[in-house]
């Protein structure tokens, strides 16, 4: 995509290239055209707007054709509306700054130079879908979409928006996904919770998101904003479940159980809702005690020690066939004791 150029060239200076290859002056080309030097001189210094009949004198008159003539006027006043645009949009570079600006340059979300207001204004709305931050609000507040309207009714509103707006941006780049595949999904289910013991989590979160799609659900990963404290969230676009996950903890036992939290809500809840990990609701305690028991089965968890024991937590996972870190977070949540076990869980990082 090329750049906007930041000077405007009316269609009049190349009607004046005409003129001086020809030799003619403005008097000459009025008679030619059959219009006034008034006109003519408002014409070259784009006061007046070249009309679709004026284009075809032109053409007439110096052999250059009106499609031509007719692309430098829409050029030009293009041209002049994007420099107007600028400036209503660098306008509203306050209303910009309460959305997390840093955090979508650091993850270049947002590419503009920090001293270009416009362009980051320009690419914010962009990144939003919206023409202005007026129809933002509007949008998130009294759209059609019923996930934005619960949104919009949570704290840290402008965050929240701008990691959603970030998913739906990277499902609609997938391209479109298969209809969602209740039965499917179920079936899958083992497979799945056995990808968590993969030697490899990138690789084994790689194959997770191929395996989902093909069942229509759409996994996307997006970093954590700062301040948000978001693990995952899960809401419904076009019939097909969206589910994204920050990987805000960076370990692999986190990302496993956020993911199956939220397939929680795909199998247990409705269409309609937002579902944001973390808030304290009915759903999050039933997606949290669904993900709990298929991955670590009640009778199980009984076994599961109360002390630091590595070798028991390694031994429950190999029996179970998932990630010992997954052991060792069920353990630490029950417990309250975080000070144990690091060498059994791996670190994710993403790369900027």
């Amino acid at each position: 995509m090329s750049t906007p150029t930041n000077y405007v060239v009316p269609t009049g200076e190349f009607i004046t290239e005409w003129m001086d290859d020809e030799g003619i002056n403005a008097a000459e080309l009025a008679r030619r055209l059959g219009t006034s030097r008034k006109h003519i001189s408002e014409l070259l210094s784009g006061k007046a707007p070249l009309s679709h009949e004026m284009a075809l004198n032109l053409e007439r008159v110096t052999g250059v054709s009106a499609r031509i003539w007719n692309l430098y006027e829409t050029g030009y006043r293009s041209d002049l509306a994007r420099r107007s645009s600028d400036v209503q949009l660098e306008s509203q570079y306050e209303r910009a700054a309460e959305f997390p600006l840093n955090y979508l340059r650091k993850y270049r979300f947002i590419t503009a130079d920090p001293r270009d207001r416009a362009g980051t204004v320009r690419q914010l709305l962009s990144l939003l879908g919206v023409a202005d931050f007026d129809a933002f609000w509007t949008t998130w507040q009294k759209g059609s979409v019923a996930y934005r309207r619960s949104a919009a009714a949570r704290e840290h509103v402008p965050a929240l928006a701008t990691w959603l707006a970030i998913a739906e941006n990277q499902a609609d780049e997938l391209g479109e996904a298969p209809r969602f595949n209740r039965d499917g999904l179920q079936q899958r289910l083992s497979d799945l919770r056995a990808l968590t013991a993969h030697e490899d989590p990138v690789v084994a979160v790689e194959i997770a998101v191929e395996r989902l799609r093909d069942v229509g659900v759409i996994l996307c990963f997006v970093p954590a904003v700062p301040g948000l404290g978001i693990h995952g969230a899960t809401r419904w676009i076009d019939g097909r479940p969206l589910i994204q996950l920050s990987l805000l903890w960076k370990t692999d036992d986190q990302l496993w159980f956020t993911l199956f939290h939220e397939l929680g809500h795909v199998l247990l809840h409705g269409d309609k809702e937002l579902y944001v990990n973390g808030e304290h609701t009915t759903a999050e305690d039933e997606a949290n005690t669904w993900a709990s028991d298929l991955l670590i089965p009640p009778a199980i968890a009984a076994e599961l020690p109360r002390g630091r024991n590595t070798a028991a937590v390694r031994a429950i996972a190999e029996r179970l066939g998932i990630a010992p870190s997954i052991v060792l977070g069920r353990i630490q949540r029950e417990t309250r004791d975080y000070a144990w076990g690091k060498d059994l869980q791996r670190k994710l990082e993403w790369k900027v």
